[in-house]
């Protein structure tokens, strides 16, 4: 039980600072100086995301180890304690977390198509053709465009 706790908290502890990050970047794709501190905020984050990787893969292990499914499966089968409270209220706080990132990397998602558009139409109006989604030359010749008129609202 020692080692489900360990991983918990090693994942609290992680999903805490993931959320930071993702929140930084977030505000990063809203500020008003056209992405300039982007770069910085996604070489900051991506650490903390690979080690948020390395703990799930012990966590997988651990619970491989144990016959366990997922960490809920392997809670239920103890008996309750205070480590067993402990257990509970950790993965708790991993959910919380796991919900809260989920949240903000939509909303991040979000930013950024709306990016891609307001780019999009830009390049339109500046060029006065039609952007490509694609990037090599068979995609471009089979005709794979799409059309963002001049004066579309949803940009």
């Amino acid at each position: 039980m020692d080692e489900a706790v360990r991983l918990l908290r090693a994942q609290v502890l992680l999903s805490n600072q993931c959320l930071e990050k993702i929140k930084a970047l977030k505000n990063n794709l809203q500020a008003e100086d056209k992405g300039a501190n982007i770069v910085a905020a996604v070489q900051s984050l991506e650490p903390a995301l690979l080690e948020l990787g390395k703990l799930e893969k012990e966590k997988r292990d651990f619970l491989h180890k144990q016959s366990a499914r997922d960490m809920r499966t392997f809670i239920s089968r103890m008996p309750p304690s205070e480590e067993w409270e402990i257990l509970v209220h950790l993965f708790h706080r991993t959910q919380e977390f796991e919900q809260s990132m989920r949240g903000e990397i939509s909303a991040a998602k979000l930013l950024l198509e709306r990016g891609k558009k307001y780019v999009d139409y830009n390049v339109n109006v500046m060029t006065r053709t039609v952007a490509n989604n694609t990037y090599n030359q068979e995609a471009a010749e089979s005709g794979s465009q799409r059309g963002i008129k001049m004066f579309d609202s949803s940009v």
